[in-house]
Parts: C-alpha cells; sequence; structure tokens
C-alpha cells in the first residue's frame, strides 16, 4: 500500500507488530505516531498531518512507508468519501500506549 501514499500526496488529494523502542522511530517518526494517537475523531488528513509535524509531503511519504512497514499504521478511508487517512493498527496503539505510560509514570517520580 506505500504507493498510495505517495500517489495521494502527489495527486493534491485531500487525505489525511512488534515493540520499537523510540529511538529506533526517529523524531518524525514518533512525531507521526502521536499525532496519529491523539486524533481520536480521525480528522487529520494526510496533508495536515505534515502541516502539523512541519514536514513535506515527501517526507511524510518515507515516513509512512516505513511505519507501515513497521506494522505500526495503515491507510484507511472512511465514509463515502476518497479522503485517505493514516490509522494506528492494535500494534501502534498498543506501543504508543505503553510509551506514554511508561513516560507518564516517570514524570510523577520526578515531581515526589
Amino acid at each position: 500500500m506505500n504507493c498510495v501514499w505517495l500517489r495521494d500526496l502527489q495527486s493534491g488529494i485531500r487525505t489525511a507488530a512488534t515493540f520499537l523502542p523510540p529511538a529506533l522511530a526517529g523524531e518524525t517518526g514518533w512525531d507521526v505516531l502521536l499525532a496519529l494517537h491523539s486524533d481520536q475523531r480521525r480528522e487529520l488528513t494526510l496533508e495536515k498531518l505534515a502541516a502539523l509535524i512541519s514536514v513535506s509531503n515527501l517526507v511524510l511519504t518515507e515516513w509512512l512507508a516505513i511505519l507501515e512497514q513497521r506494522q505500526l499504521i495503515s491507510a484507511a478511508k472512511f465514509g463515502n468519501t476518497d479522503n485517505l487517512f493514516a490509522v494506528l493498527t492494535p500494534q501502534g496503539r498498543e506501543l504508543l500506549d505503553r510509551y506514554l505510560t511508561a513516560t507518564s509514570a516517570l514524570q510523577a517520580g520526578a515531581h515526589h
């Protein structure tokens, strides 16, 4: 499905597994994952996602392919539109939930 990301971003369409330690994903990869994790209403088109994390469509495309290959995200269409969205897979959501839980515990411990 990687070619879908590139095709939709280049065409101007308005669209939006295993444990992976944060250091191995790269800052942009984590920005994508965190943005998708916070997008509960699935309103982030791919263009909005690129703008939110301050990367070009090309860079976003590369990261979407990497994250999809690692089974952390997938492409989805919602409703009766042709808009393409990136969404967290169950593995991606679990990874973010574990990471955020662990960092929350660290932050709580730092205040004592």
